[in-house]
């Protein structure tokens, strides 16, 4: 039996109609050629008793045609010769697909009918000649840190290591627009230079100072705000040598000449003008007497320190040496363990606590600051309150002002009229008496473990009429 496509049944097929289909040939699984048209590709000598349709020559057969240039859509084809399960050729843009693997642009886009399309940057998909989804390769935009790259080109930071983007600054050579290696560069991610590197501007530079394209040292004098400075050229480290002066951006008060810095941000003037004969004591001479060469205002008298009874408690006062501007020395008082009533340091104005005239002053004003935060509370003993002045029965009950400190220098005024008495003073004086002053104390609540520095304390006039 001659079948019209050339080749010859090995199986049975006397079967009932609904088992035929088990006898038809598997195109794919064969050449992927047949013969459309009847006629036979064997000789006059094939099988016996089949007839002869063809020629000696095969001649007379109809030509092969591939299954994949049939020119029509085959099942397993997403379009005319092209794309599917097929074995043929991938289908090009503008053709029809089911998935990216019908399309040799490996993008399939969805739609009615979803249709092979070119390949673009925005795609979602990585394709075409990319390295990464929608970027690299010759026409999409360079990748970010982390994707995938061939070449230095196809990263955002132009640095591609063992093919992934890496950041360009550890490399270890120069590359993209830093001005030396690993650092500088105007648009990059990379650290500023160090001093001696190479570079272009300011910025490039962790001094901010480029000169002759190389990064110079900063100083306190290069007009650049640098290091820590919190005004160009002063503040901070340069505070020493050149501390900010009035109207300068200042971060604490160590950045100002005057010690002095505002809310705002902005060194201002000390207004308060210190005679030197009402100053107590700012303690340059290095020890615990008031001034005596001269005696300054008839003051006589030297720094001590009370305390309370507890077993627990230790005491520390001495002369020591700070950095406050021209002022290179001042006090440090020190305690902890108090726990009855507290401890300090006072200072007397007479021998044997005698009374001091103080009826010409209406404020005391002293810099301080202390280790951490506290209230340093300003006594001021009188003929009234203290046992020296015999006229209380119950007396060490004093006129005094609690003043918060902060850790940073800063000067502080009292006024005596702004003083309150503690109770307790038997009899009750009536007003707290400057003409009769014994003495002024700085006092410390029990319970507390201080570290307090005090200078330049001194006794303010009153306003002449």
């Amino acid at each position: 039996m001659s079948l019209s496509s050339g080749f010859k049944l090995l199986v049975p097929c006397a079967l009932a109609l609904n088992f035929a289909s088990a006898c038809l040939p598997d195109l794919d699984s064969l050449s992927a050629e047949y013969s459309p048209t009847g006629g036979t590709s064997g000789n006059s000598n094939s099988n016996g008793g089949m007839g002869n349709t063809g020629n000696t020559n095969n001649g007379g057969s109809a030509p092969v045609v591939n299954a994949c240039e049939n020119g029509k859509k085959d099942s397993n084809e997403s379009d005319v010769d092209c794309g599917g399960s097929s074995k043929c050729e991938r289908c090009v843009a503008g053709y029809k697909c089911s998935a990216n693997s019908d399309c040799d642009t490996d993008y399939c886009k969805t739609g009615s009918p979803s249709l092979c399309t070119a390949p673009s940057c925005g795609d979602k998909i990585q394709n075409g000649n990319e390295t990464a989804k929608d970027c690299g390769g010759d026409e999409c935009p360079a990748c970010d840190l982390g994707k995938q790259c061939d070449k230095n080109s196809d990263c955002t930071d132009e640095y591609c290591l063992d093919n992934v983007c890496t950041d360009h600054c550890t490399s270890g050579v120069i590359e993209a627009d830093e001005t030396d290696t690993d650092c500088g560069g105007a648009s990059t991610s990379c650290p500023s230079c160090g001093d001696g590197k190479d570079c272009l501007e300011a910025d490039d530079c962790l001094s901010l100072v480029c000169s002759n394209q190389v990064c110079r040292a900063a100083t306190c004098s290069d007009q650049t705000k640098n290091q820590d400075e919190s005004d160009t050229d002063c503040g901070g480290s340069c505070s020493a040598t050149k501390p900010c002066p009035v109207g300068a951006v200042c971060d604490s008060p160590d950045d100002c000449a005057s010690w002095m810095c505002s809310a705002a941000g902005k060194c201002i003037a000390d207004t308060i003008i210190v005679q030197p004969a009402d100053i107590l004591d700012d303690f340059e001479d290095g020890n615990v007497l008031l001034p005596n060469d001269p005696v300054l205002g008839g003051r006589v008298g030297q720094w001590y320190a009370f305390f309370d009874m507890s077993t627990t408690g230790t005491l520390t006062s001495q002369v020591v040496n700070i950095d406050r501007g021209a002022s290179k020395k001042g006090f440090e008082t020190a305690g902890k363990g108090f726990t009855i009533w507290g401890s300090g340091v006072g200072v007397d104005f007479a021998p044997n606590k005698g009374i001091y005239d103080a009826s010409a002053y209406d404020r005391l004003t002293f810099w301080a600051r202390a280790t951490t935060p506290l209230t340093l509370t300003v006594v001021f003993p009188d003929v009234d309150t203290a046992p020296e002045g015999h006229l209380c029965t119950t007396c060490d009950h004093h006129y005094l002002f609690p003043q918060p400190l902060g850790t940073t220098w800063q000067r502080y005024t009292i006024a005596f009229s702004s003083l309150n008495l503690e109770g307790g003073t038997i009899p009750m004086p009536l007003g707290f008496k400057p003409e009769a002053l014994i003495s002024v104390q700085f006092r410390v609540a029990m319970g507390m473990t201080y570290d307090v520095f005090l200078d330049d304390i001194a006794f303010l006039p009153k306003p002449k009429p």
